[in-house]
């Protein structure tokens, strides 16, 4: 599956050949396409655990180096890590009595 990134999904690290990003759903890992084209693939969602998306990445090939970058500071569970990115809403404007 190929994967433009769009203001919904965002990539947020990179290492060498490899990128993580999320939408509001999941944690994307992206593989580059080559360095001449450009780009990149998205190769597995989780929505899941920190755990689940290791395991991805092994099974995808991306080095130990890289995913070690690419994981560290990431807390056990995509729902906590998304709490950490919501911005509140900002306080609603008032109209102005006349």
């Amino acid at each position: 599956m190929t994967a433009d990134i769009t203001k919904r999904e965002r990539q947020f690290a990179v290492s060498g050949d490899w990128a993580l990003g999320a939408d509001s759903l999941q944690w994307i890992l992206y593989r580059r396409r080559s360095r001449a084209k450009g780009g990149w693939d998205a190769v597995s969602f989780v929505g899941s655990t920190r755990e689940v998306l290791v395991r991805c990445m092994g099974e995808k090939g991306c080095p130990d180096g890289d995913s070690a970058r690419l994981l560290d500071g990431l807390p056990p569970t995509f729902d906590q890590w998304r709490k950490t990115r919501q911005s509140p809403l900002p306080p609603a404007r008032q109209k102005a009595a006349r």
